[in-house]
């Protein structure tokens, strides 16, 4: 267990890193980057899981060619929740393995066009529930997909669980960049480290001649907190890249040599880079010896 002013947080067993994928905004591609950074980290020799958080529009299943296309009905659709303190080993469910990740969405136990309404203030217990029952082994990473907004599940996860870093996903335009600027501001109260931001549909590439044109009103306002995270990468919106994601296939995987392709595997590189460098510093920190004083205050 680990703290956050005087509040204990858990971690969960067996996974080395937790991060968590958000923005205050819906609709700037947090799925997009949450699926294609986990396969990126996934061939870049990293075990990785990937937890969908969005439970009333989960949407990892379809772009990563999970389709379930008849509607759940009875304990189908209460599973997640049927479970209450830690599952017996019979009890986990098995995540499913796609391109060398392990995944699991709330869009395994409902059709694609079925509703679902866990009321707001379940919601967060609702994702948890569903996270611990999950038999996910041994991971380097697990990456949560967050639903837009910042209420619940996320209230819920940054309050209880050790979170070990969160990516910021923007597109230019100011509409977008004042909702991950609140979103940064929640990561930041509740202790949970923001890694940077990514910069999504960030200029259109023309299918025929590649060139790169702008399509979203680029923001001239300067928001200070967001402003000074690192960049960890600009995804520029590719057609074929959203194709791609409507079959069920990682740009990563579909086009390897794309530019956003490209711009995906620099980002994993990044995460894992600034990852390692916080172990070293939590490390250090825990093995550093304060230096003996005498009585006369000399070292």
């Amino acid at each position: 267990m680990q703290s956050h002013k005087g509040v204990q947080r858990a971690r969960v067993e067996n996974i080395r890193t937790l991060l968590v994928v958000g923005s205050g905004k819906g609709g700037v591609g947090k799925s997009t980057v949450s699926v294609n950074l986990a396969v990126a980290l996934a061939r870049q020799g990293a075990s990785v899981g990937l937890l969908d958080g969005d439970a009333y529009g989960p949407s990892i299943p379809m772009m990563l060619g999970v389709r379930k296309r008849k509607a759940g009905q009875g304990a189908e659709v209460t599973l997640p929740l049927a479970q209450r303190g830690k599952p017996t080993p019979e009890q986990m469910l098995t995540p499913l393995p796609r391109y060398g990740i392990k995944i699991m969405s709330v869009g395994f136990f409902i059709g694609e066009e079925q509703a679902v309404a866990p009321m707001p203030d379940v919601l967060g217990v609702f994702i948890r529930q569903l996270l611990y029952s999950v038999d996910w082994g041994v991971l380097d990473y697990l990456i949560i997909d967050l639903p837009p907004g910042n209420g619940e599940p996320q209230a819920t996860l940054c309050r209880e669980l050790q979170l070990d870093g969160a990516l910021l996903v923007t597109t230019p335009q100011d509409i977008a960049r004042i909702d991950t600027a609140k979103a940064l501001a929640m990561f930041r109260e509740a202790g949970v480290p923001a890694l940077g931001v990514v910069q999504n549909m960030d200029g259109f590439l023309c299918p025929h001649c590649g060139e790169r044109v702008e399509i979203f009103p680029r923001s001239r306002e300067v928001r200070e907190q967001l402003d000074n995270l690192p960049l960890l990468g600009s995804i520029p919106l590719d057609p074929a890249a959203a194709l791609s994601g409507d079959k069920g296939q990682p740009v990563v995987v579909s086009n390897p040599e794309s530019p956003v392709s490209i711009a995906f595997m620099s980002i994993a590189e990044q995460v894992k880079t600034i990852i390692e460098t916080q172990s070293i510093t939590i490390v250090n920190q825990e093995e550093a010896v304060p230096m003996k004083v005498n009585e006369e205050g000399e070292d």
